[in-house]
């Protein structure tokens, strides 16, 4: 067994795509190898702004030997009237490297057609890595890629050099432009140039030697300590947010943390600002005092050591002193003038030609909100803080900090409203109606902030898809997956019992009587649309596609859907239960071909239907008492994170699974559709009293590819 080294050594890759390249690597060469038939252990891929790179334990000597059956044209294109090869015939034998005397005949679903049996693998890998390789540098995913000067080939970045090792041995690969060698790169800066890698294994250990932390697991865990250390000098600790850590760590190949100063003066500012001018603008660490106040402090961590550490600190501190310097002149003169004098200027602010102003979508975002509100049910006292916060919604935009910081709209308006006097519940709620403001960031929690948020982004689905502005493809230029999915986290942690079309429906009446014209058809687009989004989340959750289709075809609320699913997941993987679903779509498929639901217990005539009938009352009780501990069980959750308790106790489940016996008796023995109109109806009724039993967990119907 042999230890594979492949490294992809660039110019500078953005921080953002450094992780998914690596991942990206990691997972197709797996896959390649894997169809090209070598065997192989542990895959392990690494990332640095400079380099992506993959190293392969236990790789074979030789791919596997096996056959392959290829089809080729149908019989009666492959040989003439005499029986004769046909030119398609032989042509399919030239193109399959076998002679034509090796081709045969095999009948399939589709017709006879003609065959050859391929015989693959059983190659060294010395030869068939190579190519596959190459292929890896063409294949990796990433967006926008570009081809740079002559190199026809396209990548990311420009590709610098290329490492192919196996053990000792460098495998003879071009890609890019780039012929592959066993000399990889240190740290730009640090550790010289060129490096010879003597052994595939010894990849780690050489570029740590020359100043390159090539694990992005070890690195960010040196970068978290470094800063946590010098920030200790002075008795702080960090302030980080989801993503700093991550971008930071791909910024470099070595952390070198330097602490550095701001005037204090600019602790007067609110925290968010201070912590967003720091994050976003410099990518540093805030830091706060054990009283858990922001302190006059910052991390900054750079890819580069110098003997002058104060000199690198004083370029810092001269990049963010100015940038608080006018973050502090913003919230000065901002404040001179109050939220609902800022909204006026929302009607210069440009929305979409199709929708109007940012005046006009605040206004539909209004009439939207107040609509969700009666329907959702909102106690008066949330009704009076919705009221309050609408004519002031958005204002922030029209502000000089959203300006300049457009990562602190609804923040600063928070911070603006409690500035100028307005209620905590008020203010809140406007900073809770941006929420999640990035994929995966914090959802609302209060319900006018809930409601806020659902009208902004309902609003923005329905006036796009009465535009006919759908997302298409990987194209969505105006984020309407990003909204979608928001609302469908949103409904999952709010618990929200009513339908997902009665509050588009609700939110589409901003649009009543004006432009662009929303159709029962655009109700019914966004609504699928958002369902889809609930689909990709479930799965996120482990939920396999065919229970999401069961569970989301009668279109429930997002919440008793997501429930319904993890219950179905937990009672699929009960062998019983699998079966129990088999005999159910059979019974259901019966039960279509009749609207009769009376049940008559006289016209009973086979011992087959009435332990049937006694079964189901036990059955749909022990399902509402399921379906009840599942509500306890799985309080409402931010959906595409995982519910936080696992479903493992189901009481009642025996007497659901005791349906399973009579059901299958009832279908061996039973003959449904006979003569006797008045039997058949009464033997059609049991089975969609059957079919109804179960119908709360779903349209299981549906269902395909569950087996026991």
């Amino acid at each position: 067994m042999a230890t594979l080294l492949f490294e992809i050594g660039t110019e500078e890759l953005p921080s953002w795509y450094v992780s998914q390249g690596r991942a990206g690597l990691e997972r197709l060469t797996a896959e390649r190898l894997t169809a090209a038939g070598v065997a192989f252990g542990t895959v392990r891929g690494f990332g640095t702004p400079r380099r992506l790179a993959v190293l392969v334990e236990d790789v074979a000597a030789t791919s596997a030997a096996r056959e392959e059956l290829k089809r080729g044209p149908a019989v009666s294109a492959a040989f003439d009237a005499v029986g004769k090869l046909s030119r398609a015939a032989e042509g399919f034998a030239r193109a399959n490297g076998v002679d034509p005397s090796e081709l045969f005949k095999q009948e399939t679903d589709r017709g006879a057609y003609v065959f050859v049996r391929k015989r693959l693998g059983g190659e060294p890998v010395v030869t068939s890595l190579p190519p596959l390789l190459s292929a890896l540098v063409r294949d990796l995913p990433a967006p926008r890629k570009m081809r740079w000067g002559e190199v026809e080939q396209p990548f990311l970045r420009p590709v610098a050099w290329l490492v192919a090792l196996l053990d000792d041995t460098v495998l003879d690969v071009s890609a890019a432009g780039v012929q592959s060698g066993r000399t990889t790169r240190g740290h730009r800066f640090l550790g010289g140039q060129a490096l010879e890698l003597p052994h595939a294994h010894d990849y780690e250990a050489v570029l740590a030697d020359s100043s390159v932390v090539v694990d992005e697991g070890k690195r960010r865990d040196a970068t978290l300590t470094a800063a946590q250390r010098v920030a200790a000098t002075e008795g702080l600790t960090l302030v980080s947010e989801p993503g700093l850590l991550e971008e930071v760590t791909n910024l470099l190949e070595i952390p070198v943390a330097i602490l550095g100063r701001f005037d204090e003066r600019y602790l007067s500012l609110p925290d968010e600002v201070l912590a967003t001018t720091m994050i976003h603008h410099q990518r540093f660490f805030p830091t706060r005092r054990e009283d858990g106040a922001l302190a006059p402090y910052f991390v900054g961590v750079s890819n580069n050591e110098v003997p002058e550490r104060a000199l690198v600190q004083r370029g810092y501190e001269g990049a963010l002193n100015p940038r608080l310097f006018d973050a502090q002149f913003f919230w000065n003169v901002d404040r001179n003038r109050s939220l609902s004098q800022h909204a006026w200027g929302l009607s210069g602010v440009g929305f979409h030609k199709g929708l109007g102003t940012m005046a006009d979508k605040v206004m539909r975002t209004q009439t939207a909100a107040l609509a969700l509100a009666q329907l959702l049910g909102l106690s008066e006292a949330d009704k009076e803080t919705l009221s309050s916060a609408l004519p002031i919604y958005k204002a922030d935009l029209a502000t000089q900090m959203v300006g300049e910081l457009p990562e602190l709209e609804g923040v600063i308006g928070r911070a603006y409203a409690l500035a100028e006097g307005q209620r905590a519940e008020v203010a809140e709620a406007l900073e809770h109606g941006v929420r999640p403001g990035t994929p995966g960031g914090p959802l609302p929690t209060s319900e006018p902030g809930a409601v806020l948020s659902l009208a902004d982004r309902l609003d923005k689905l329905i006036g796009f898809f009465a535009l006919g502005q759908k997302p298409s493809g990987s194209a969505d230029p105006f984020g309407l997956r990003r909204d979608a999915v928001a609302v469908a986290r949103t409904l999952n942690a709010q618990g929200t019992r009513v339908k997902l079309d009665q509050i588009v429906r609700a939110a589409a009446t901003a649009y009543e009587g004006g432009t662009p014209a929303v159709t029962e058809e655009t109700i019914g687009s966004v609504v699928a649309f958002i369902w889809d989004r609930v689909a990709g989340l479930l799965e996120l959750e482990g939920v396999p596609t065919a229970l999401v289709r069961a569970v989301t075809a009668d279109a429930p609320p997002v919440v008793t859907a997501s429930r319904r699913a993890h219950l179905l997941r937990a009672l699929s993987q009960e062998g019983d239960f699998a079966q129990l679903l088999q005999l159910y779509k059979r019974a259901a498929n019966l039960a279509k071909q009749s609207q009769e639901t009376e049940i008559n217990p006289k016209r009973f005539d086979s011992p087959f239907e009435r332990p049937l009938y006694e079964a189901i009352p036990a059955a749909k009780s022990a399902l509402r008492e399921l379906l009840v501990t599942v509500r306890r069980e799985l309080a409402p959750w931010d959906l595409g994170s995982g519910p936080a308790r696992e479903l493992k106790n189901l009481p009642g489940l025996p007497d659901v699974l005791a349906l399973k016996a009579p059901l299958d008796a009832f279908l061996d023995n039973v003959l449904v559709m006979v003569e006797n109109s008045a039997v058949r109806r009464n033997r059609l009724a049991l089975l969609g009293e059957v079919s109804g039993s179960l119908r709360e967990l779903g349209r299981l119907e549906v269902l395909e590819g569950l087996s026991s």
